[in-house]
C-alpha cells in the first residue's frame, strides 16, 4: 500500500508526531490539511538539513488499516525524538515527509507553496542537531548577549535593554566580547553546523518572522534573539586567536540580515555558496525570499533540466524585467563548462566580489535578441577597451581576510599590495605617480563614505586611504607593524576586491580590476541594460565568450555614452527615508547643491517630456507626447539619442 495519496487542490499534508517517551519507537500519522486564505490549520514547521541519504531510520506510520516503516534521514529522526511531547500530539510539517519526493507533480506544487506554509506556521523550529562541541554554552551566552540589548533593525543600532542596568559593555564595538576561549570555539562549533550551510533555510527562517525558534538538543532561543547576538558580535572587534571565528560570524549574519525583501540578482548572489542537493533550487529555494515582480514568472518545474531552469532564468531577466543585470553573475572558469558563458552557472561558488554601486550603463534598455533554443544572446553596446597587461594580484597562498589584530594576515596582504606597486612602476605608461589616485580608488572599486549622502562612516575615508595608500606604496619604506594595524581597513578592502581578480591596464590607458582569466587582447565592453563593464574573450570574427564583471576607472559611471561627469559633480547614492534605500543622485561640490537629473544628459528629445507621478521623487518617468506611452528608461539612453550623440554601438554575439 502507498505511503500517499494525492493531495486535493491547495491542500498540504501535515505530520502528527504521536507522543512517547524519549527512546521509544517514533509513531507518525499524516493528514491532509487545507491551507487557504480562509482556513489555516495549526502546526509547527521544520527548518533542518536533511543529512546523509545513507544513514537511514525507521518511524512507524500509524494508519486506518496497518502501520507501515517509513524510513528518514537521521537527522530529521533526531529531531522529531527531541521534538517529541511525552503526553500530547504534535502537529509538525517536514517537507522529506509531507511532500511525496517521488512525485514530481506534487514537489512541484508544494515546493511553489512554501511561502505559504511557513509563513502560516505558529512557529518554525530551526533545528541545529543534538548537544555537542558547547552548543549548550554557546546558546546560553547568545540568549545572554541578546537580553543586553535591544536593536532598531531599520538603522542596525544597538542600544541597552535596559537603560537602568548600566550594562554597557555590549555597546562598545572596539572591544572583544567578554568570553574566554573556550566559549568562543563553542560559538564557532554552534555556527559552523550544517543547518547554516544550507540553502533552503534562507527562505524558511525569512518566512518565519519573528516566529522562529532556534533548537539544539533540549537547549532553545527565539531567532529574534539570535539575530540580535549575531548582529552585536558581527559588529564587534574579534579576537584574531580564535580560528574561524569571522567566516562562522559572517555566514550567520548574512543569514540573519534578511530585514527587507532583497532584489533577485542580490539573493542569488548572497546565497551562490549554499549547498543545495538539487542544482535547480539554486533559483527555486529563493523565489520567496523577493518580491513577486521580482520572481519574472518563474514557477518551480522539476521536468526542467538544470541548464534550461538557468536559461529560462536568464532569458526571463532579460525580456520580462528589462535588463542584463544577472550577465554580471557569469564567471568563466572552464573552457568545457557545457553552459553558455552568457547564463550564469549557479552551480559554481561565486569566486570574486560583486561590484557595488556600478552604473557604466546608466538608465539605458538593452537591446537584445534571443531564439528559443539558441546557444547565443545577441546584445548591443560600446566596445571601450583592448586589455594589454595584466597581473594576478593575489596568489593562492595569500592570507584571509584580517582584523587590525592579525599582523601576520595583514603583513601578507601587504606582500601582495607591495609586488603589485613593484608591477605597476614598472608596468602602468606614463609613470606610476601620476595615477595614483585612480589606481587608489581602482583597488578599493571607489566605494568610500563621501559617495554616500548622508556619508556612511561604513566605508572608507577617501582622503585617510590615500594617505595609507601612499605611505604603503612607498619603496623606500618598509612598513612597521602600527602602520599596518592603522590602515587594516584599506588592506582589507584591497584583499577582497582583488579575491579572482587580475589588475589590468588598457590600450586605451585605463587601469582596472577584471576576473583572474582575463588575459592580453581581451575586450571590455559596455553594453546597454548592464550595469558593469564585462570582459570579452573573442572567440571568432563576430562571437565573444563572457568572462565577468569588471571595473574600469573611468567607465562606471556613463562615461561611455557621456564622457566623464564635469569636473566640481560627483554621482552620489543619496538615503531615502521613505523607501529606506539609496538613490542615484549628483551633487556639484563647489556649491553644495545635489539634483536627481545627471548634468551630462542635456534636454530631452523632441516628442518627449518629463511625466509627473507620486513617485517622482524617487525616479523620473517620460512620455512620448506623440505617442501616448510612457517609460521608465531614458530616452536621452535610446539608440537614435545615442547615436545622435556620436556613440558608435555594435552587436555582440555572446556564445
Amino acid at each position: 500500500m502507498s505511503t500517499y495519496t494525492p493531495l486535493e487542490q491547495q491542500h498540504i499534508r501535515i505530520l502528527t508526531l504521536l507522543p512517547g517517551t524519549f527512546e521509544s519507537d517514533i509513531i507518525v500519522r499524516l493528514c491532509p490539511a487545507l491551507l487557504s486564505i480562509n482556513n489555516i490549520p495549526r502546526y509547527e514547521a521544520l527548518s533542518y538539513t536533511w543529512g546523509s541519504p545513507r544513514l537511514i531510520c525507521n518511524v512507524f506510520l500509524d494508519s486506518e488499516h496497518d502501520r507501515q516503516t517509513l524510513p528518514i534521514t537521521e537527522n530529521l529522526y533526531t529531531a522529531l525524538r527531541h521534538l517529541r511531547h511525552p503526553t500530547v500530539p504534535r502537529d509538525i510539517w517536514a517537507d522529506a515527509i509531507c511532500i511525496n519526493q517521488s512525485d514530481v507533480r506534487e514537489r512541484n506544487e508544494q515546493v511553489a507553496r512554501m511561502a505559504d506554509i511557513y509563513r502560516s506556521a505558529t512557529k518554525v523550529f530551526v533545528w541545529l542537531g543534538p548537544e555537542a562541541d558547547g552548543s549548550t554554552t554557546a546558546i546560553e551566552n547568545l540568549v545572554t548577549i541578546a537580553s543586553k540589548i535591544k536593536v532598531d533593525w531599520t538603522h542596525y543600532t544597538i542600544t541597552p535593554a535596559r537603560i537602568e542596568d548600566g550594562d554597557t559593555q555590549w555597546l562598545d564595538l572596539e572591544r572583544h566580547a567578554p568570553f574566554d576561549d573556550d566559549t568562543w570555539q563553542s560559538i564557532v562549533q554552534l555556527l559552523n553546523r550544517p543547518w547554516f550551510t544550507r540553502l533552503w533555510i534562507w527562505q524558511e527562517v525569512f518566512l518565519a518572522g519573528k516566529g522562529g525558534e532556534v533548537v539544539c538538543g533540549s537547549t532553545f532561543m527565539t531567532w529574534e534573539d539570535f539575530r540580535k547576538a549575531i548582529l552585536c558580535l558581527w559588529r564587534r572587534r574579534k579576537p584574531d586567536r580564535i580560528q574561524g571565528l569571522h567566516e562562522a560570524l559572517s555566514r550567520a549574519w548574512q543569514i540573519s540580515n534578511l530585514n527587507d525583501q532583497p532584489s533577485l540578482r542580490t539573493i542569488l548572489r548572497r546565497t551562490k555558496n549554499a549547498q543545495c542537493s538539487d542544482q535547480r533550487d539554486r533559483i527555486y529555494g529563493v523565489l520567496n525570499l523577493v518580491k513577486e515582480q521580482e520572481r519574472l514568472g518563474i514557477k518551480p518545474d522539476y521536468g526542467k533540466s538544470v541548464y534550461e531552469v538557468f536559461r529560462d532564468l536568464m532569458v526571463s531577466s532579460i525580456f520580462e524585467y528589462g535588463n542584463l543585470t544577472l550577465l554580471t553573475c557569469c564567471e568563466f572558469q572552464d573552457e568545457h563548462d557545457s553552459m553558455p558563458s552568457w547564463i550564469p552557472n549557479w552551480s559554481n561558488p561565486r569566486t570574486s566580489k560583486e561590484i557595488w554601486g556600478a552604473r557604466a550603463c546608466w538608465n539605458s534598455l538593452p537591446q537584445a535578441s534571443y531564439n528559443d533554443g539558441d546557444a547565443f544572446l545577441t546584445v548591443t553596446g560600446y566596445h571601450a577597451a583592448v586589455i594589454t597587461k595584466t597581473t594576478e594580484i593575489l596568489t593562492s597562498t595569500s592570507s584571509t581576510l584580517a582584523t587590525p589584530d592579525q599582523v601576520p594576515q595583514l603583513r601578507e596582504t601587504y606582500a601582495a599590495f607591495k609586488r603589485l606597486i613593484t608591477w605597476l612602476r614598472n608596468e602602468i605608461p606614463g609613470g606610476f605617480d601620476g595615477k595614483t589616485e585612480a589606481i587608489c580608488r581602482t583597488l578599493c572599486c571607489n566605494e568610500f563614505s563621501d559617495r554616500y549622502e548622508p556619508v556612511n562612516t561604513k566605508h572608507l575615508d577617501f582622503q585617510k586611504t590615500m594617505k595609507w595608500f601612499l605611505a604603503l606604496s612607498d619603496p623606500g619604506i618598509e612598513s612597521s607593524d602600527d602602520v599596518l594595524k592603522e590602515s587594516a581597513m584599506f588592506l582589507d578592502a584591497f584583499y577582497v576586491n582583488s579575491l579572482s581578480r587580475s589588475f589590468i591596464i588598457t590600450e586605451e590607458g585605463y587601469v582596472g580590476l577584471a576576473p583572474n582569466t582575463s588575459h592580453k587582447g581581451d575586450r571590455i565592453a559596455v553594453f546597454l541594460g548592464c550595469k558593469s563593464p564585462i570582459v570579452l574573450r573573442s572567440k571568432n570574427i563576430k562571437d565573444f565568450a563572457v568572462l565577468g564583471e569588471c571595473y574600469v576607472h573611468g567607465l562606471m559611471t556613463g562615461e561611455a555614452f557621456f564622457g566623464p561627469l564635469p569636473s566640481n559633480w560627483q554621482r552620489i547614492a543619496r538615503h531615502d527615508e521613505t523607501t529606506m534605500s539609496n538613490l542615484d543622485a549628483f551633487i556639484d561640490r563647489e556649491r553644495g547643491v545635489w539634483q536627481f537629473q545627471d548634468p551630462r544628459l542635456g534636454p530631452l528629445p523632441e516628442g518627449w517630456a518629463e511625466e509627473e507621478h507620486s513617485m517622482q521623487h524617487l525616479y523620473a518617468r517620460f512620455r512620448n507626447v506623440k505617442e501616448g506611452w510612457a517609460s521608465i528608461y531614458d530616452p536621452r539612453m535610446m539608440l537614435a539619442a545615442l547615436r545622435a550623440r556620436g556613440v558608435t554601438l555594435q552587436d555582440f554575439t555572446l556564445v
